[in-house]
């Protein structure tokens, strides 16, 4: 999973005010929103310089899709009514928010395939998919953990508002009352994945590009390192000032 972390969460524990906005606001997404998640996403993570922007922007929609195949919580964090940011959490077990994923990822896929360009664009991707779910079957993360945060999206505008960290405390809580005991998550070297270090998650697994020469021609810059980390819920509400709301404890 792509995340973004370019601000530092830690300054970022509260709501924020200025005299010219109201509060920040936490929501759940609705299927309305997935074109501002996939926009968000496009700001981020463009590869507009390489590939087109129509490409680009039909690659993003793709990530957000395939990511809301498995999500059973989302949440979309507001300011005066515009987005701010995401969160998508998949939970062993529980319903899927959106049936109808399956049918749009199709559907930008077909788009994608229409072209030469699209198509190796899309033969890429899945590549990354498939060798991400090779690494995270290396270490059996889900025999431990109980969910997946597929994706944590916050708006280069939002920054200074508390976002961040209202979005991650709104996670912990929910997973702590949910009964998880531990989570993990997907990111690679595109992202500052040194936070995650920072913040006390463990990196389980990493696959550094250096050991694959063979990959040279699929990444094509498209993907470097990737890793996973993981946590107990307990421990990161100790970390971050919540009470143990029922995530129990490391394992």
């Amino acid at each position: 999973m792509r995340q973004q972390m370019r601000q530092t969460l830690e300054q970022e524990s509260g709501i924020q005010r200025s005299p010219k906005t109201g509060a920040v606001s936490l929501r759940d997404m609705t299927w309305e929103d997935l074109d501002q998640v996939a926009d968000e996403f496009e700001r981020t993570w463009s590869q507009a310089d390489s590939d087109g922007e129509s490409l680009s922007r039909l690659e993003s929609r793709h990530f957000v899709l395939r990511y809301l195949l498995t999500t059973s919580r989302a949440r979309v964090a507001c300011l005066d009514g515009r987005f701010m940011g995401v969160t998508l959490l998949g939970l062993a077990g529980q319903p899927i928010l959106f049936p109808q994923a399956p049918a749009q990822l199709t559907q930008a896929d077909a788009a994608l395939s229409a072209s030469d360009q699209g198509a190796r664009t899309l033969e890429r991707m899945q590549a990354w998919h498939r060798l991400e779910e090779r690494v995270e079957d290396s270490i059996e993360v889900r025999s431990s953990a109980q969910a997946e945060l597929k994706l944590f999206l916050v708006a280069a505008q939002a920054r200074g508002h508390g976002v961040g960290g209202l979005l991650w405390r709104d996670m912990l809580a929910y997973l702590g009352q949910a009964g998880v005991k531990r989570f993990f998550l997907h990111t690679d070297s595109s992202c500052d994945v040194s936070y995650y270090d920072h913040i006390g998650m463990e990196r389980a697994a990493a696959r550094w590009s250096a050991d694959h020469p063979e990959e040279t021609d699929e990444r094509s810059g498209f993907y470097e390192d990737i890793f996973v980390y993981a946590a107990s819920v307990a421990d990161q509400q100790a970390r971050w000032g919540l009470r143990n709301q029922g995530g129990g404890g490391s394992k």
